[in-house]
């Protein structure tokens, strides 16, 4: 009975992991086009740098995506879901610290089509 729930715990971890990955590279996405639509209408974004969009984009979704899971790992800890576990927070907060990179490069690409 232990080894199945070891089976169970891991499977819940890498659905995590990857729900997390896609949850980040979509709002990496989205705030990179975002950003590339906003620079028409607001001057502060139409003077920003390629470099320093491609920043800005890195750092918002970390904000975004980042801080329900890390306050529930860190302060939050007694009002979270008993059923949720570290390992499962854990998961989620990798996967999302590896899907904004690929929602980034994701986004330079959507951003250059959208351009062209």
């Amino acid at each position: 009975m232990k080894k199945s729930r070891l089976n169970v715990d891991s499977l819940t971890s890498a659905n995590r992991f990857m729900g997390g990955f896609f949850f980040g590279a979509v709002v990496a996405t989205a705030i990179m086009v975002v950003l590339c639509v906003s620079g028409e209408f607001v001057p502060l974004m139409a003077k920003l740098h390629a470099i320093q969009q491609v920043i800005a984009t890195a750092v918002i979704p970390v904000l975004v995506a980042g801080t329900k899971p890390l306050l529930y790992k860190t302060v939050w800890r007694e009002r979270r879901c008993s059923f949720i576990l570290d390992e499962d927070l854990s998961a989620t907060l990798r996967g999302r610290s590896f899907g904004i990179p690929a929602g980034v490069m994701v986004g330079i690409l959507v951003q250059n089509v959208l351009m062209n």
